[in-house]
C-alpha cells in the first residue's frame, strides 16, 4: 500500500547553510514521500531539510555550538554568570531553552530523527525500486547520510538528556499517538546508533570517492570516517559511566555514578570495535590527515577551508557564509561590529565617516569588554590550566589567547610593542592588549584575526567542528588499554589486521605537540585529551563517560585556591608579542573625510599587526629584571575568580552538580508528551 499521505515538510531557507551548490536548491514546501524519493534531485533536497535544522535559533546556531551544554569544566568555564544552562543550574521552565512551539534543542533533534526516518523509509521504498546503478549508488550515498545523521541526532539527545525516547519509523500521517514515544534507557538509544553508523558507513564510501558529487572531498558532508570515527565516540561513551536514575521510572530522584554496561565482556567487544573503527580510518587516510601544524588545524575553519583532504576535521556542521551560525561570535575574543564616530567625536577628531573601532573594516574588538551586545566571548580557560601545559607543548599558546584588542587613535599611544612602522604611528590602530587578569583569558581555537571573509553581524557562518583525526587516534589508545577496566585488550581475534599499540597512536598526537614519547596510561590519555581538545566541547563528555566530572571540578576549585593564596597580586605571568600581519585582513583600509575639507578623503592603509609570542614564563617576581621588563609585559593571576561569580560558584559548591549533569526534559515537552515522557534526578 503506497503511504502517500506521508508528508515531509522540506522548509529551506535560502543560503542557510554551507555555500556549495547541495544547499542552494529550492525545494517544494511538501510533496509526496513517492514523488520525493522516486528522484534523486529531489532525495538530496530532503537530505538538506535535515541540514536546515541546525540553524535555527535555540540551536546549533547558538545554544549549542556555543559551551550552554559542554562547558563548566576542570578545564573550561562560561564566562556568562547568568548563564544557568552552562552552569549545573538549568530550570525545568527555562523558556530560554525550551518553548511550546519546539523551537528549541529537544525539538529540533526530534525534527532531524523524524526527517531522517522519513528519508530512510522513502528511499527504501521508493528510490531503490526504481534506480538505475548509477542512482542505487547515490540512494546508497543518501540513506547512509541520513542514517548518520539520525545518530549523530540521537547521541546528542543521550549526552544532554540521558534517557531518551528511540524512534527510527516514520510518523504515517494517520495516528496521532504515534506522534509521543515514550522515554526509554540510555542503553538502546546507543545500541540504535551503533546500527545507524555500522550501516552508514558500510554504504557511504570514503571522502575522497563519495557517490555524490557535491560530497566529494567535502568535509562538511558525512563519509565512511566520519560513521566510523562517531561509532567511536559512541561506543566509548556506552562503555564508560553515567550518572544514572536507581529505577528508570517517573518520581524517582535517586541517582548513582555507575557503568551503563554491567558485562565486563560487553565492554570489551566495545573497545574492539573502537579499536577496528578507528585503525580503519588511520590505515585508509594515513598520518597525513592528522596535520603537522596545531594552529593549522584552526584556522582552516576560521578561513572556511573544506577541503576535507587539506583539514584534520572529519566532519562539522555546515553553516553559510555571513548568514547563520555563532560559532566565532559566541567562542573568539569578544568583537565590536562598525561604529561611526558621533557627532561630538567628529568634531573633536576632526574628521567624518570613519570607523573608531573596526579599524580592520572588518570585525573587530572592543575597547571594553562588556558593552557591545553583538558579540559574546562565552568561554574562558580555567587559569590553572596554563600551568599544567608542558611548557614545551605546542599547543599552548594556540590554545591560550593572554590578550584583547584594543584600539588606539595612533600607534604612539601604544605601549606594549615597538613603534618601528612610521605609517602606523600617524593613524588609529588595533593592538592585543594584555588581560590584566588570568580569568580573563579566551581560547585561542577561533580568532577573529584568521577569518577569511568580512562580516559585521553576530551570525559569523563559521563551520562547528564535530570529530577530527587526533580524536580518532587518542580513542584508539584508550580502547587499547581497556578503558575504566584497565585491561589490555587484544583486538586480533575479531579483527585480525588491527595491531596498532596504544603508544603508537598516543605519541602520534604527542609527537606534533613536540613532546616526548609517553607509555599510555588511562591517566596519560586522560590529560592528553584535556591538552588536545581544549575549548572544543569534548571535555565534559570525556569526563562524563569517565564518572569523575564532580571529582576533577573539585580539583579544580582546589588548584585555583590554591594558586591564588600562593601568588595572589604579587607575582605576575610575562608574555612577549610579535609582529604578525596574519591580524591584519587583506585590503583593511580606514576611509575618512577631514571636515576641514569636506571634498577630500583620506585613505590609510593597516600595514602591520602583533600577536602573542610566547608565554615567557610560568610565575615571575613581582619586580623583574630591566631585561625582562623592556621585552615583557606582566599580568596577574586569578583577581578576578571569585567564589560568587563565572567558573568558582560550581566549583565551589559541588553538592548539585552530578544530579545536575544532564538537562531536564523541559515543561512545556512534557506536557505535550501524553503521559509518555517524565525526569528523574529531583527535577
Amino acid at each position: 500500500m503506497k503511504t502517500t499521505n506521508k508528508i515531509l515538510i522540506l522548509s529551506l531557507a535560502v543560503g542557510l547553510l554551507a555555500g556549495c551548490n547541495f544547499f542552494d536548491n529550492d525545494s517544494p514546501s511538501a510533496s509526496s514521500s513517492e514523488m520525493i524519493f522516486s528522484n534523486v534531485s529531489d532525495t538530496e533536497r530532503a537530505i538538506a531539510s535535515v541540514y536546515e535544522l541546525f540553524g535555527h535559533d535555540r540551536g546549533y546556531r547558538n545554544r549549542l555550538a556555543c559551551g550552554y551544554a559542554g562547558l563548566n569544566t576542570d578545564i573550561e568555564y562560561c564566562r556568562k554568570s547568568s548563564s544557568d544552562y552552562a552552569r549545573y543550574q538549568t530550570k525545568l521552565t527555562d523558556s530560554d531553552l525550551s518553548n511550546a512551539k519546539g523551537n528549541d534543542a529537544w525539538g529540533y533533534l526530534n525534527a532531524m530523527i523524524e526527517r531522517c526516518n522519513n528519508i530512510v523509509e522513502g528511499i527504501d521504498n521508493y528510490g531503490y525500486p526504481v534506480a538505475s546503478q548509477a542512482d542505487s549508488a547515490k540512494y546508497d550515498y543518501y540513506k547512509g547520510e541520513a542514517m548518520f545523521l539520525r545518530a549523530f541526532a540521537m547521541l546528542e539527545m543521550v549526552k544532554y538528556w540521558g534517557d531518551i525516547p528511540v524512534n527510527v519509523k516514520a510518523f504515517n500521517g494517520m495516528n496521532i499517538a504515534e506522534v509521543s514515544t515514550a522515554k526509554v534507557d540510555r542503553n538502546i538509544a546507543f545500541e540504535q546508533i551503533r546500527t545507524d553508523l555500522l550501516y552508514a558507513a558500510n554504504l557511504m564510501n570514503w571522502s575522497a570517492s563519495a557517490q555524490v558529487a557535491g560530497a566529494v572531498n567535502d568535509v562538511r558532508r558525512p563519509s565512511k570516517a566520519a560513521a566510523l570515527a562517531l561509532l567511536a565516540r559512541a561506543d566509548l561513551m556506552y562503555a564508560g559511566k553515567s550518572v544514572r536514575p536507581t529505577v528508570l521510572a517517573p518520581g524517582v530522584s535517586d541517582y548513582k555514578v555507575d557503568w551503563n554496561i554491567q558485562d565486563q565482556d560487553k565492554r570489551i567487544e566495545l573497545y574492539k570495535e573502537v579499536m577496528w573503527a578507528c585503525d580503519t580510518i588511520i590505515s585508509e587516510e594515513g598520518d597525513a590527515k592528522l596535520l603537522t601544524d596545531y594552529e593549522r588545524v584552526f584556522r582552516n575553519v576560521c578561513e572556511d577551508v573544506t577541503n576535507y583532504a587539506a583539514m584534520e576535521q572529519i566532519w562539522v556542521i555546515p553553516f553559510a557564509n555571513g548568514a547563520r551560525g555563532q560559532v566565532l561570535n559566541y567562542n573568539c575574543l569578544k568583537f565590536n561590529t562598525k561604529s561611526k564616530l558621533s557627532a561630538t567625536d567628529e568634531e573633536k577628531e576632526g574628521y567624518r565617516g570613519w570607523n573608531r573601532y573596526s579599524v580592520m573594516n572588518v570585525l573587530a574588538h572592543n575597547r571594553e569588554y562588556n558593552d557591545d551586545v553583538k558579540s559574546n566571548f562565552s568561554m574562558s580557560l580555567v587559569p590553572t590550566l596554563l600551568f599544567d601545559f608542558d611548557a614545551n607543548d605546542k599547543r599552548r599558546n594556540v590554545t591560550i589567547v593572554p590578550y584583547r584588542w584594543k584600539y588606539a587613535d595612533k600607534a604612539s599611544d601604544v605601549v606594549y610593542f615597538s613603534k618601528e612602522d612610521a605609517i602606523l604611528n600617524k593613524m588609529p590602530c588595533l593592538y592585543p592588549e594584555p588581560q590584566s587578569d588570568v580569568s580573563q583569558w579566551a581560547c585561542g581555537k577561533y580568532r577573529i584575526e584568521w577569518m577569511s571573509r568580512d562580516n559585521s553581524n553576530a551570525d559569523d557562518g563559521i563551520d562547528f567542528p564535530v570529530i577530527r583525526m587526533a580524536d580518532v587516534y587518542l580513542m584508539y589508545a584508550e580502547a587499547a588499554k581497556g578503558s575504566l577496566d584497565e585491561i589490555e585488550i587484544d583486538a586480533t581475534d575479531k579483527y585480525p589486521n588491527v595491531t596498532r599499540s596504544a603508544d603508537a597512536a598516543l605519541n602520534a598526537v604527542r609527537k606534533r605537540a613536540d613532546l616526548p614519547f609517553k607509555s599510555a596510561t588511562l591517566e596519560v590519555i586522560q590529560d592528553e585529551r584535556k591538552y588536545e581538545f581544549a575549548g572544543e566541547y569534548i571535555r565534559k563528555w570525556d569526563l562524563m563517560r569517565w564518572g569523575i566530572l564532580r571529582q576533577k571540578v573539585e580539583e579544580a576549585h582546589e588548584k585555583i585556591v590554591r594558586y591564588r593564596n600562593e601568588y595572589g597580586d604579587n607575582n605576575y605571568l610575562y608574555f612577549t608579542y610579535k609582529i604578525d600581519n596574519s591580524v591584519i585582513q587583506q585590503g583593511a583600509i580606514i576611509t575618512r573625510t577631514p571636515l576641514a575639507d569636506l571634498t577630500k578623503t583620506d585613505t590609510l592603509k593597516i600595514t602591520r599587526g602583533y600577536v602573542v609570542e610566547s608565554i615567557t614564563s610560568e610565575l615571575e617576581p613581582s619586580k623583574p629584571s630591566q631585561e625582562v621588563a623592556k621585552i615583557a609585559v606582566k599580568c596577574k593571576f586569578a583577581e578576578k575568580c571569585a567564589d560568587d561569580v563565572y567558573i568558582m560558584y560550581d566549583y565551589a559548591h559541588p553538592e548539585t552538580l552530578e544530579s545536575r549533569q544532564y538537562w531536564p526534559i523541559f515543561a512545556t515537552v512534557l506536557g505535550a508528551s501524553n503521559g509518555l515522557l517524565f525526569n528523574n534526578y529531583g527535577y
